[in-house]
């Protein structure tokens, strides 16, 4: 009888693993759903005023801190693409084209188009002045 318990307590813990049913709460399942959000919104090519006036309803605190994120998420990729010796590399217009499109194109798969923060972080972290490009 007991084995017949634990085989029918097994069988339920499979059966919630595979119906997606967690078995333990997510500790900042807001944050991450918001997060998500931002993320489907701007891979399907929304500009950033566009997600925010989608998300005007939610808590601002909620919203800098995806930003925060997605901040912090640009800045790495940048890293791994090796942008400041790039910039520092650049010896003519189209090094300085790669180097801008490749930011661009991460401020843009981000939608942080028009966030003045990650140009500053962009400016202090790998001495690149995007306001004159």
């Amino acid at each position: 009888m007991k084995k017949l318990s634990i085989g029918l307590s097994a069988i339920a813990a499979l059966g919630l693993l595979v119906l997606g049913i967690p078995a333990t709460s997510a500790q900042n399942q807001r944050f991450t759903n918001l997060y998500s959000v931002w993320v489907q919104l701007s891979l399907r090519g929304h500009p950033q005023e566009e997600i925010e006036s989608l998300l005007r309803n939610m808590d601002p605190a909620s919203i800098d801190d995806v930003k925060a994120r997605l901040r912090k998420t640009v800045i790495a990729n940048l890293q791994l693409k090796k942008i400041g010796s790039l910039y520092r590399g650049s010896r003519d217009k189209d090094d300085l084209t790669v180097v801008t499109s490749s930011i661009q194109t991460e401020l843009r798969f981000a939608s942080l188009e028009n966030d003045l923060e990650i140009r500053m972080l962009i400016k202090d972290r790998f001495g690149i002045p995007l306001d004159q490009f």
